[in-house]
């Protein structure tokens, strides 16, 4: 799992780069040129997503995702555990609800065979098929955790 959301993120690193050189030339288009271009801010906006989607997993593995543990530092020991464990059950929670409801999207534009309204016209789930599969991956390794800190000696 873990090579998977590795490789997963480095894909999400170049994608930034490819981001970053669409606007360049988005701006060098509109600036330089005078004729601004008609997609590149659209790809750039869609290909976020990319980003945003293949990383999660790996950054919620590597630990290094936002988390509030105020309490941990408080008591630590046991009663840390315990609540990372809950802490984790939580958001393993969330992370169901965030799928079905990414799951939705995702499936009623490919029902519907929704088109983006930008110049692309592209179909919208050819995009966000990303979403659930994203939070998918997010989810197992959010369950791994969870099953983990049950698995770790008091």
């Amino acid at each position: 799992m873990g090579q998977i959301n590795l490789a997963l993120a480095r894909v999400s690193g170049w994608l930034v780069l490819v981001i970053a050189l669409l606007c360049s030339y988005g701006v060098f288009t509109r600036y330089v040129l005078g004729d601004p271009d008609t997609w590149s801010y659209e790809v750039a906006a869609y290909l976020l997503g990319f980003v945003i989607y293949f990383a999660i997993g790996d950054a919620l593995h590597q630990n290094i995702h936002v988390r509030v543990d105020l309490l941990q530092e408080m008591f630590p020991g046991r009663f840390a555990r315990v609540t990372r464990a809950i802490g984790d059950a939580l958001c393993l929670a969330f992370l169901a609800l965030f799928f079905s409801k990414v799951w939705g999207v995702f499936h009623d534009s490919l029902v519907r065979g929704r088109i983006d309204e930008t110049t692309l016209g592209w179909p919208v789930a050819a995009v966000q098929w990303v979403m659930p599969f994203g939070v998918a991956l997010t989810m197992l390794v959010q369950f791994l955790i969870l099953i983990g800190r049950f698995r770790q000696k008091d």
